[in-house]
């Protein structure tokens, strides 16, 4: 058993703390079952505290067991990956489609990713294991901007009717307007 006098600032007092670690059933996004070992320091008077020095410390854990059971990639992982492919955050968020902020909490481990953020993160693996660098999906400006023109303006009445098309060049993209379920993201 380890023993250490911390200062509580909470309480505003220093005492002798007792290191206790316990497992726990914890919920994370839509996992309510898992089982983390969690690591506290119990007062004199029985009370479990965070560490003094680490307060996020049992977030991590829970974060990490959310991960592992999803088979999502860890933290360390995904900045391997992007270190691997000499891209800064800045530039690897860019080119995902995720906010700098965002990649930034994940390789902090603040943040647990999404499952589309996840995909994303797996198809930069991919593309560095299969050629060593990350693949461009430059989409068009044009037509990113003319499909948030189309949804904003147009009139929902019967959309099952209408086909709008996008052109780039040398192709030409074709969407079909079935159901208005909300705002433009």
């Amino acid at each position: 058993m380890i023993k250490k006098i911390f200062y509580n600032e909470e309480l505003n007092t220093t005492g002798e703390y007792l290191e206790v670690w316990k497992y726990e059933t914890i919920r994370v996004k839509d996992i309510s079952d898992l089982i983390v070992h969690n690591h506290y320091w119990k007062d004199s008077q029985g009370e479990l505290w965070l560490d003094f020095d680490d307060p996020n410390e049992n977030f991590r854990r829970s974060f990490n067991a959310y991960r592992k059971r999803k088979g999502f990639m860890q933290p360390n992982e995904i900045k391997k990956l992007r270190e691997d492919l000499h891209l800064s955050q800045r530039v690897f968020s860019e080119r995902l489609g995720i906010s700098y902020a965002k990649v930034s909490q994940i390789e902090n481990n603040k943040r647990v990713q999404t499952l589309s953020q996840e995909i994303s993160f797996r198809k930069a693996q991919q593309d560095y294991e299969r050629q060593g660098f990350l693949t461009s999906y430059n989409s068009s400006e044009s037509d990113s901007a003319k499909l948030t023109s189309i949804l904003t303006e147009t009139k929902y009445i019967d959309t099952a009717k209408y086909f709008y098309t996008t052109s780039n060049e040398s192709k030409a993209t074709m969407f079909k307007a079935q159901v208005f379920v909300g705002g433009v993201a």
